[in-house]
């Protein structure tokens, strides 16, 4: 496979070099994998913000999980299982109602959320906000800022920071990691539908 003059001999020595911590190969990888499984999730979805959403989280997922790949088929069947799953699981999701988190317990999406998961929530907002302030780049956290609070699309926010597509996806990647490095499944907040 070969991607922009660059080439690898096999799947495997990809996988192998990316595990062995080649942020190069990973985004080699990305490159050439990247447009491929946001055109799927667009046509799936029909919602180019939700396919670029789809399409980082798959790349998320794919880094997380790339220790798991056998082998046993292309690297490119097994990163369209995780699309795949990643689509479906945009679909069965319910998108919940935002209800206050006082009192001793509320009705959200129709199940009753106890005093207890209501300081949970309080304890992972502050952790994201120490995260963002901390680990993140004035940039990222102005990224951060436009995609999930803002709901812009990465187009929409390369244009507002004068700033590439690729250079908004690499920074949301790098976003991605660096809180998944801090908090440990903080990240998942991120793919939560809004």
């Amino acid at each position: 496979m070969s991607h922009s003059g660059v080439a690898w001999s096999s799947d495997r020595e990809l996988v192998d070099q990316i595990l062995s911590g080649s942020r190069e190969h990973f985004e080699m990888l990305y490159e050439a994998y990247f447009p491929r499984v946001y055109r799927f999730a667009l046509k799936r979805l029909g919602d180019p913000g939700e396919a670029e959403d789809v399409a980082q989280e798959v790349f998320f997922t794919v880094f997380r999980a790339l220790g798991s790949y056998e082998g046993t088929a292309p690297l490119l069947i097994w990163i369209f299982g995780v699309t795949r799953n990643t689509v479906n699981r945009r679909f069965r999701k319910a998108r919940p109602r935002l209800e206050s988190l006082e009192g001793d317990a509320r009705e959200v999406a129709g199940k009753t959320v106890s005093a207890d998961r209501a300081v949970d929530a309080r304890r992972m907002l502050r952790l994201c906000e120490a995260v963002i302030e901390h680990d993140l780049t004035p940039l990222q956290r102005r990224i951060f800022h436009l995609k999930h609070l803002r709901r812009q699309s990465i187009r929409s926010i390369a244009e507002a920071l004068g700033k590439s597509e690729d250079a908004i996806k690499a920074n949301l990647y790098r976003m991605r990691r660096a809180i998944a490095q801090s908090a440990p499944g903080l990240e998942a907040l991120l793919d939560a539908p809004y």
